[in-house]
């Protein structure tokens, strides 16, 4: 059966999951959630039970809203490998 409380917003915009909720998810100190608003609800997920489908379309979507594109990822995949290279290259001289 669906566990359902009401809980309060504070003026920090923060909240409490029921411990019922925390303890059958288990959720803990550390536990990360992803976020999304679905029309008028609030969807929360587990990121370590996250899909590697929903992570793509998560990533695809802030891509866009960042206006970041393919082919300027690319540019910065190719210098983050050149750094490194140098960074490799440095450490095997020294």
């Amino acid at each position: 059966m669906a566990t359902s409380e009401v809980v309060k917003i504070t003026s920090k915009g923060q909240f409490t999951l029921p411990v019922e909720i925390r303890r059958d998810l288990s959720l803990g100190k550390d536990s990360y959630l992803y976020v999304t608003k679905v029309g008028h609800l609030i969807v929360m997920k587990k990121v370590d039970e996250l899909s590697l489908d929903e992570i793509s379309t998560i990533l695809q979507s802030l891509a866009k809203e960042r206006g970041i594109t393919r082919s300027l990822l690319m540019k910065e995949v190719e210098r983050a490998r050149a750094k490194l290279l140098e960074e490799k290259y440095e450490k095997t001289q020294a």
